[in-house]
């Protein structure tokens, strides 16, 4: 469970990574004016006469916003492209960024049903925090469970292409790290082919 909780944002870092390493400066101007959404709306509670703003805690909160908006020369009416798209970078949903970086079919299957671990299910419950017993009730499982390759290989999969693309854009992607990177994804392709011609769908991480 701790692994999907942790896959989750990185598959989504890794996707919206390549997004911007792919579409260049606009995209990533867009990005960074997106993160402002909520901190614009500190500014708006500011005007309205938000008591929070007297506490230390909120002179804290407002001082930082203002710091990293004049660090980026933006300014409350800058924000005009982000409010229209909903603040969506480049009007695109993740969903839709996902299916052009990867491919829409493998949404439900990963970064989807990943939401569970964050946000809770039943199916949820019953694959990683229940046992079920002869008599139809369920107990708490308790036991460690071990990494699951069928968390740990996919994450693979999702990052090595922008952590490649990010070596290339800083100039440090050298034939030693390609032939690093290319054997670790080797291996983790293996890996993933072995386990499914091992299991046709009977594996049970409770049982190993």
């Amino acid at each position: 469970m701790l692994i999907g909780i942790l896959e989750r944002p990185m598959i989504e870092a890794s996707t919206i990574a390549t997004y911007l390493m792919l579409n260049g400066t606009d995209a990533i101007a867009d990005y960074r004016k997106c993160s402002y959404k909520d901190r614009l709306r500190i500014l708006r509670e500011l005007e309205s006469g938000s008591p929070f703003f007297e506490t230390k805690a909120g002179k804290r909160l407002l001082a930082a916003v203002r710091e990293k908006m004049d660090f980026e020369g933006l300014t409350k009416d800058d924000f005009a492209v982000q409010k229209k798209n909903s603040w969506k970078l480049q009007g695109k949903n993740f969903r839709t960024i996902f299916a052009e970086i990867e491919h829409d079919d493998l949404y439900a299957s990963t970064y989807g049903m990943m939401s569970e671990s964050i946000h809770g299910s039943w199916n949820e419950s019953m694959d990683w925090g229940l046992v079920r017993n002869d008599d139809g009730t369920f107990s708490a499982f308790t036991d460690y469970h071990p990494a699951d390759i069928r968390f740990m290989t996919p994450v693979l999969n999702f990052t090595i292409r922008p952590f490649r693309m990010w070596l290339k854009r800083i100039n440090v992607y050298d034939e030693n790290i390609k032939g690093m990177i290319d054997w670790i994804e080797r291996v983790n392709t293996r890996l993933f082919l072995t386990f499914d011609g091992l299991y046709a769908g009977e594996y049970d991480p409770k049982r190993g």
